[in-house]
């Protein structure tokens, strides 16, 4: 499990990386259109997306409140795989002394009848308890893609990408690395914070003080975790930020509904 955090504050700092500092250049020539999207990317994923914030600001007649209700959609409508995925981490932390039991059992024995002894115990143990190893990747692999397409639509949608954005609240949707962003950043690590501190709360077991410590404090993943995101809502456009902020405060209710490691 913690190569698998490991793997996804990688992953965030490759995209912090990728996204920050690229706000949206005035340029209408960048804006994705039916006419000029190309690719499967561009045609099946950005294009579709960009349609559905625009239909929903048709209705709504602001931006800002299109993005923001998009984002609340896609979110929703995700959240049922999220949601398993999070109660499979709960249930695989109950099983953890378990698994290190069987782990420690085998410890040494690299002969192949002994690795399969081993896989076959792991896997009768995540059977008995309903854990699919693998559910731990489940958010990674959805919201980093998720994340990308959202970028790519807004940095490249006709009402932002144009020599006269729209605006939300007063402020340019196509705006970053200001301090309007900076405000933003703030309230969304903020959100974070308390989302990651209540889903460590619902999903970590008591641990046994016989069994070996973390690699990485969870909390501690947390704070490295934190300033990256802070950065990288800083450094996207406005239009962006708003996404961060939706996310957060959608995950910040969908630990709510995490079971508890005890009756996982």
């Amino acid at each position: 499990m913690m190569k698998k955090k490991l793997l996804l504050v990688a992953l965030i700092g490759i995209a912090v990386v990728a996204l920050s500092g690229c706000g949206v250049n005035a340029d209408p020539e960048r804006a994705i259109t039916v006419y000029n999207a190309s690719g499967f990317w561009e045609s099946f994923v950005v294009l579709p997306l960009i349609q559905f914030i625009t239909w929903i600001y048709n209705l709504v007649g602001s931006l800002g409140i299109a993005i923001i209700i998009a984002t609340l959609i896609v979110k929703i409508a995700i959240m049922p795989l999220m949601l398993k995925s999070m109660n499979s981490t709960a249930r695989m932390q109950v099983i953890q002394p378990q698994q290190q039991k069987i782990q420690q059992k085998y410890a040494g024995k690299t002969d192949p009848d002994s690795r399969m002894k081993m896989n076959t115990e792991m896997q009768a143990l995540y059977k008995e308890h309903g854990v699919n190893p693998l559910a731990g990747c489940l958010p990674m692999l959805i919201q980093m893609p998720l994340m990308m397409a959202f970028f790519a639509a807004f940095s490249r949608h006709p009402l932002i990408a144009t020599y006269d954005p729209s605006y939300f609240l007063g402020f340019n949707l196509g705006l970053a690395a200001e301090w309007p962003n900076v405000i933003l950043a703030a309230i969304v690590a903020g959100l974070m914070y308390a989302g990651q501190t209540l889903m460590q709360k619902r999903t970590m077991a008591p641990r046994d003080p016989n069994s070996p410590a973390p690699a990485m404090n969870p909390r501690m993943m947390s704070l490295v975790m934190l300033p990256m995101f802070a950065f990288m809502v800083y450094g996207s456009p406005l239009a962006m930020g708003l996404y961060f902020l939706v996310t957060q405060i959608v995950m910040l209710l969908q630990n709510l509904f995490i079971k508890r490691p005890a009756t996982a």
